[in-house]
């Protein structure tokens, strides 16, 4: 397995976690605050993969362009979390927040899988 696959891989299992979230805020569960550090931390270290996946592949490699997009994608649903849910909105979640992160990040993910497979 090539390493575009690997963040692949670990930026759906971090989606995934992502859903599950999504669903205990839904149903005003309350989880441990480390559940959404974890989170962040496996798409932080997804989207790093992502990025020394690219870097080591050089200017002559074969990847689709659709893996840059993809790029784009997860690191505006990083950074988007990053900034509504680790400073503005620390204890009320508001649910447009997490549909549009979750969305953004699902897109990208979606456009990993095409440019890895």
């Amino acid at each position: 397995m090539v390493l575009i696959q690997w963040a692949f891989w670990v930026l759906a299992a971090a989606a995934a976690g992502g859903l599950f979230l999504g669903l205990l805020s839904k149903r005003k569960v309350r989880y441990p605050s480390w559940f959404g550090l974890g989170h962040g931390g496996l798409g932080l270290a997804g989207l790093m993969t992502l990025v020394y996946a690219l870097y080591i592949a050089g200017p002559e490699a074969a990847f689709p362009q659709a893996a840059f997009w993809a790029l784009g994608l997860l690191g505006a649903a990083f950074l988007g979390g990053a900034l509504f849910f680790g400073v503005l909105f620390r204890q009320a979640k508001p649910w447009w927040a997490i549909v549009g992160h979750g969305g953004l990040a699902l897109a990208g993910v979606v456009v990993l899988f095409f440019a890895a497979y």
